[in-house]
């Protein structure tokens, strides 16, 4: 059953549903920072509420890059597919590029599925001015701002964390469409090549009897094995500078 599933998840991942945990709430009184180091407290809070602003922002620019290259390549695929209706005889050929484009068809609107679904506006917390007027001073001030935002940050994490798991998935599929669009391209590099009547068996033949006209003696193969060990010794040595 786990073979099946392997084989399922590697055509047609699919997003594992779980139960979204809900955010602890920090109250004031559980802050046991001292005194002295409560404005650093604060400080560190915001830097880690920026850094999750950002990683936002990193997830919603990357799924706005995958629509965007979408839409390119669904041009060029409406092109070609343009010209393939244009031909008369459905061979092999033209049933496979067919087969491919239906494919990746699939494969785009899945990313840009998922690539929408992480771009929906969803509840996010934000720092206001009003954050910080508040009457208590001292310490309950300090200890009263960082609880206020660490569970904004809390709260963010889960939409954000949301966001991230959908772009996952655009990337996942977006990956597999970029494959589908290789081979798409390199049946249509074989089809335009065997209408073009090039004798390929003439080529290949004349390829063989020259391999085999090469005569390799003692000094060819001493130069073979000098150049494999040095090929060898500066991977060596670059895997070593880098570690």
């Amino acid at each position: 059953m786990k073979f099946f599933e392997n084989i399922r998840e590697f055509f047609w991942p699919l997003l594992e549903k779980g139960v979204i945990p809900q955010p602890e709430i920090l109250n004031q009184n559980d802050i046991n920072v001292d005194s002295s180091h409560l404005k650093e407290t604060l400080e560190y809070t915001i830097n880690c509420y920026e850094a999750e602003s950002d990683r936002k922002k990193t997830v919603e620019n990357k799924s706005s890059l995958f629509i965007g290259t979408i839409s390119v390549v669904t041009s060029v695929i409406i092109g070609v597919t343009s010209v393939l209706v244009r031909v008369n005889d459905f061979n092999i050929a033209i049933s496979l590029l067919i087969f491919l484009l239906f494919i990746l068809t699939l494969y785009m609107s899945r990313t840009v599925w998922f690539s929408i679904k992480a771009l929906e506006r969803k509840n996010y917390y934000s720092i206001t001015v009003s954050d910080f007027l508040i009457s208590d001073s001292n310490d309950d001030y300090f200890k009263k701002i960082i609880a206020e935002i660490t569970n904004k940050i809390r709260k963010n994490s889960i939409t954000i964390n949301s966001k991230v798991d959908n772009m996952t998935m655009a990337q996942e599929y977006f990956k597999r469409a970029v494959i589908i669009v290789s081979i798409y391209a390199f049946v249509i590099l074989l089809y335009f090549l065997s209408k073009s009547g090039i004798n390929f068996s003439k080529y290949i033949s004349n390829f063989i009897e020259t391999l085999n006209s090469i005569k390799i003696n003692g000094w060819n193969t001493l130069i073979l094995y000098i150049l494999s060990i040095s090929a060898m010794t500066l991977s060596l040595i670059a895997i070593k500078r880098r570690k």
